[in-house]
């Protein structure tokens, strides 16, 4: 069994989206289990590892666990667009405000090419 991935606002899943009336409590998702199990591949999965690097790590109120699996899902090809670097970037700018760090967009933007460039070379 897996402890609750759900998002506190909408109390859905943020790995398989399913709404829990539960959130909060111990139940089994199919989804988090095998994330768990399986380690995952793509451009949020390297962004994870960069950020981590920066001592930067998901916490269970924040959307950066299903910003990376959103981001893994898209694929290198679909990241690289404007639109979605753009939205990257902004949930990374709010997570950045939500904790009180520094956030530079420019910086925000490098590291998301970065991660989609490690993703094309891990593939």
């Amino acid at each position: 069994m897996s402890f609750c991935n759900c998002d506190p606002l909408t109390s859905a899943c943020t790995v398989c989206g399913v709404y829990d009336a539960f959130c909060g409590s111990i139940r089994e998702c199919p989804a988090a289990i095998e994330q768990e199990v399986a380690p995952s591949k793509g451009p949020g999965t390297e962004l994870s590892k960069l950020l981590k690097r920066f001592g930067i790590e998901p916490t269970p109120t924040c959307a950066c666990r299903a910003k990376a699996a959103e981001m893994d899902a898209w694929g290198p090809d679909e990241c690289e667009k404007p639109e979605r670097i753009t939205e990257v970037v902004a949930v990374m700018r709010a997570e950045a405000e939500a904790r009180g760090l520094p956030f530079l967009d420019v910086a925000g933007r490098l590291l998301v090419r970065r991660a989609i460039a490690n993703a094309r070379g891990n593939a």
